[in-house]
């Protein structure tokens, strides 16, 4: 196998496990886990907690305060929906509620939602 094809492998792999991880009862942990587990030179495509918010909004300041220790270390990037950047991934992705958060391949697509606020988090919205 050339370097590509095994980093292509590589990166198949570690996406289906981040999938698993947003299925299960513990998907923030196990998501958490899978990403610091990642091959240093696969840091490049490394993906990415993402909390979408918005000023304006009550449940998105109650998860900023949740989230707050992993948003200062940077486990959890936060992401503002009305900034173009925001409106860009959210639009790309169908995503439409905030607070979610996502997990981000490096090229931003979804690899999944660990929660979004349609939802209680740990519900199961894998599933339509």
């Amino acid at each position: 196998m050339t370097n590509q094809t095994e980093q292509n492998e590589m990166q198949r792999i570690i996406d289906n496990l981040l999938q698993e991880c947003v299925a299960g009862d513990d998907a923030l942990n196990c998501a958490m886990e899978t990403i610091e587990m990642i091959p240093a030179d696969l840091e490049a495509c490394k993906p990415r907690l993402v909390l979408f918010t918005q000023d304006d909004c009550v449940s998105c300041e109650e998860d900023r305060q949740k989230y707050a220790a992993l948003l200062k270390t940077g486990q959890v990037i936060e992401i503002d929906a009305n900034t173009p950047e925001g409106k860009a991934i959210m639009d790309r992705n169908n995503l439409e509620a905030t607070p979610s958060l996502v997990l981000l391949d490096c090229e931003n697509k979804l690899i999944g939602e660990l929660f979004d606020s349609r939802t209680t988090p740990g519900d199961d919205i894998s599933e339509p």
